[in-house]
Parts: structure tokens; C-alpha cells; sequence
């Protein structure tokens, strides 16, 4: 049996930083039936892509969860990392990163604003569709030939990863599979603030989708908003539909839209809190 480190100088290449400071880089692991990869302490997040083979990964997570050829599986950083072959030549690609970006200048967790869980699932993979596959072996073709040793080709490369994340796979899909990371970053108010929308203000939906016992989840919305959840999204509710009638150019149905109600919805939502139609409101705030 032989051992290894995810991230050494002997066994792959290095993470190197770009211009703009973020770390990134790529290593092309075969590793024979038995064989481990060892890492005592997870110093970046990682995507690993199982080429050829299958494997068994046991981290702070999990233990034992297989991960099949044709598939990835994200781990983010911290922790003991153990990854198993289970199957003889087995080939992994394993990208690293410290941060991750979408469409290039966005973070994952300001892009993925919604469906971000505070409890779920921790362990998930997805399946290599042929354009991922196609980079995978782009990224491959460079670890081989030594050119990711390079700081602006790796950081290229990441780009065009979560940039195919982003364009191949759907926003549900995405925030599943970086859930470890999404829910060691977000906050309370965070949760709340981005999906209260997604549940149609409805307080039960929320607690549902928190994952939170009903008696933990009110005694946090009160420690963190001062006021009960009903109040809280009445008022936040009403915010927002004076804030999306004051954007130019605003019209009924883009009001709507962004607050994910139907056109006659609103129009009893404005009857009932400002006494006036949705355009009427638009108007009074554009001469305002």
C-alpha cells in the first residue's frame, strides 16, 4: 500500500498564485487498487474528478462514500482527507482552489444567492457531462505536459471550470454540490434574507427549509431581527415592493417578477398596503 499527499511537491503540482492573489492549480493522480491518498489537514477546497476507476473518500464529512468513474465530488478545506482506490488503475484529476469564482469576477456565494440550505446534505456528486469532460482532459493534457506550473494558466483554467459549472449544469445542481462549502460560510441572516422570496414569505415553508426545530429557528430569528419571522417579512415584503416600483424603467410585471408573485397578486398586495394600483405606485415613485 503506498501513501500520498493530495497537495506535495513529489506527487503533483503545486498551487500557485495569479495576479490577483487567488490560489488555483491542478494535480493528475494514478493510483493503483489499495493505494490512499492521505492528507492530514485539507489546505484548499478541491474538486476531484474520477477519470478511470472508482474510490472510497473518508473526511470530516463522511466516511467510506464512493465516487465513481465519470463523476466528481467537491471536499472544502480543513480536516483529515483519506481517498481509497477500489478498483486497480484507477485515475483521478484533482483541482484545487481557494476561492471560488463564477463567470470570473463573481464568488460562488454571491452568485448562488438562493436554495442555500442551512442543513442538508454534505456528501454529493455529479455526473462528467461530455463539455466538462472535454475540459477535464484540456486540464489533464497541461498538468502532463507541466504548463500549470504556470500562475495565469491555472487561474485560466479555473475560469473556464466554473464557468462550465455555471453554463452545463442547473443552479440547483451547483449549490448541492458545494453544499459543505455553502453551508460553512452562510449565516443566519444571510439565509433568511435570500430566500424568504423562495418560500412565498410563508414562515412554515422557512422553518422547513431551514432544517431548524420550529423553537430553534424562532429563537434565532428573534436574537438576530429583533421581531418575529411573520413581522419580519411583512415589512421586508413591503421594502422590497416600493424598492423594485422606484427602479427605472419598473413596470408592473417586473415588479412581480422580481418578487416572484403573480401581476394580480401584486395588484391586491399594493390595494391592500399602499391603497393604490402596482403602476400608480411606479409613478408616484418616478416623479418622486
Amino acid at each position: 500500500m503506498r501513501n500520498f499527499h493530495i497537495i506535495s511537491h513529489q506527487d503533483c503540482i503545486e498551487l500557485t498564485h495569479n495576479e490577483n492573489g487567488r490560489l488555483t492549480g491542478a494535480s493528475y493522480l494514478p493510483i493503483d487498487k489499495n493505494e490512499n491518498i492521505i492528507e492530514p489537514f485539507l489546505q484548499h477546497h478541491i474538486v476531484i474528478f474520477v477519470l478511470k476507476g472508482k474510490i472510497e473518500i473518508t473526511c470530516k464529512h463522511y466516511k467510506g462514500k464512493t465516487v465513481r468513474e465519470g463523476h466528481m465530488t467537491f471536499l472544502s478545506r480543513g480536516g483529515f482527507v483519506q481517498i481509497k482506490a477500489c478498483q486497480a488503475r484507477s485515475n483521478l484529476l484533482v483541482f484545487g482552489f481557494d476561492e471560488i469564482t463564477i463567470r470570473t469576477n463573481d464568488t460562488l456565494m454571491d452568485f448562488f444567492t438562493t436554495r442555500s440550505n442551512l442543513q442538508g446534505k454534505i456528501h454529493n456528486t455529479l455526473p462528467l457531462k461530455a463539455s466538462m469532460k472535454h475540459i477535464v482532459d484540456g486540464i489533464v493534457a497541461e498538468v502532463r505536459k507541466g504548463k500549470l506550473k504556470d500562475s495565469s494558466i491555472c487561474q485560466a483554467w479555473n475560469t473556464v471550470l466554473f464557468i462550465t459549472f455555471v453554463t452545463y449544469y442547473t443552479k440547483a445542481q451547483i449549490t448541492e454540490f458545494f453544499r459543505p462549502l455553502v453551508n460553512s460560510q452562510i449565516n443566519f441572516r444571510d439565509f433568511i434574507e435570500n430566500n424568504y422570496l423562495e418560500v412565498d414569505s410563508n414562515v412554515e415553508k422557512l422553518i422547513l427549509f431551514s432544517g431548524m426545530s420550529h423553537h430553534h429557528f424562532y429563537k434565532t430569528f428573534v436574537e438576530e431581527f429583533g421581531m418575529s419571522p411573520k413581522t419580519w417579512m411583512l415589512e421586508r415584503f413591503k421594502q422590497d415592493i416600493v424598492h423594485y416600483s422606484s427602479r427605472p424603467n419598473a413596470t408592473t410585471t417586473f415588479v412581480a417578477t422580481k418578487l416572484g408573485i403573480t401581476v394580480t397578486r401584486l395588484c391586491q398586495l399594493t390595494r391592500k398596503y399602499y391603497d393604490c394600483t402596482p403602476q400608480q405606485l411606479i409613478e408616484k415613485h418616478r416623479e418622486a
